[in-house]
């Protein structure tokens, strides 16, 4: 049997954001109301009923999709695991190279790092500016959503854990990247100030399930702002691809049910060109990967609470 093609999602809903099926331009509410979070702990069980009701044509009263807040798809992860230094296109750039330049693989690995998962905010969410900041900087990203436990997986296997896919927007100050003086040289760069402001994880519009994507490592993905093309690549350039981030993560940690992977973001950030243009209040974000969706944000200034 062929299964047609739907999406899940999170949707306001007068409380905590809960999931919903889009499918046919239609947002169906699934029984009982569930979170992202509940779905992805059974997330066999779930589709199952969900591709049932598609097939026996009884999703219930759905909602015209213009018609519906999306939130984040998954408004709260478990961890954000976010890959670095992972398109070779994007290691051109930052270090100066020809276009045509080979990058080799580091031998120990990819490099991760985690972004507090209170910096996730959904699709037309605003991202403030920090006040003080100067480089505010964009990074368009493929991000797996884990769907089943896994530890310890041979790159082989890695994509069975994967319960689908989504779009983040790695926002990152770079003002905030370097301390000099440092303390001591492992302190010298500081990923947390550079990459843990709040709202600085658009991530959305949906969560499209894997069986919908035969082949992560080879779609386009961009970004734009103010209609501008910044970013314009593929997931082919990534240096390590999902399937080893994966059996790299899984070998360290229990990947969980909620946990996302971002894989990394291609050439085109602000910071690899010197004469770029940084994000300013009422600039506007377009990422955009292949098959997966269209995550749109504004910037706007942060508002700073008054002194009570």
């Amino acid at each position: 049997m062929t299964i047609p093609r739907y999406v899940l999602a999170s949707m306001e809903s007068g409380g905590d954001p809960e999931a919903a099926v889009v499918y046919d331009d239609t947002v169906y509410g699934l029984p009982g109301r569930p979170s992202m979070r509940t779905v992805l702990d059974d997330w066999p069980g779930w589709t199952g009923q969900i591709e049932s009701a598609i097939g026996a044509g009884r999703l219930g009263r759905g909602v015209p999709v213009r018609d519906v807040q999306f939130t984040a798809p998954l408004p709260e992860p478990r961890n954000l695991y976010m890959c670095g230094a992972n398109y070779a296109d994007h290691a051109r750039e930052m270090r100066g190279l020809a276009r045509d330049a080979p990058i080799a693989r580091p031998l120990h690995g990819p490099f991760f790092f985690l972004k507090p998962t209170s910096t996730v905010v959904g699709p037309d969410s605003a991202v403030a500016l920090p006040h003080g900041i100067e480089r505010l900087d964009w990074e368009v990203e493929l991000a797996a959503v884990i769907g089943t436990p896994a530890r310890n997986l041979s790159e082989q296997h890695a994509l069975d854990c994967v319960a689908g896919y989504t779009v983040i927007n790695d926002v990152s100050v770079r003002d905030r990247f370097k301390r000099e003086p440092a303390p001591e040289p492992p302190m010298a760069f500081d990923w947390f100030t550079q990459k843990g402001w709040a709202t600085t994880c658009p991530m959305g519009p949906w969560l499209v399930p894997s069986k919908f994507c035969a082949n992560p490592g080879d779609l386009k993905m961009t970004l734009m702002v103010n209609g501008l093309v910044k970013q314009n690549s593929t997931t082919a350039e990534m240096i390590f691809d999902l399937k080893a981030q994966i059996a790299f993560l899984s070998r360290i940690v229990q990947l969980l049910p909620g946990d996302v992977i971002a894989t990394g973001t291609p050439a085109g950030v602000g910071a690899g060109d010197k004469n770029s243009r940084y994000l300013q209040p009422g600039d506007e974000m377009v990422a955009e990967v292949e098959g997966i969706g269209t995550l749109r944000n504004r910037i706007e200034r942060e508002q700073l609470n008054a002194a009570g």
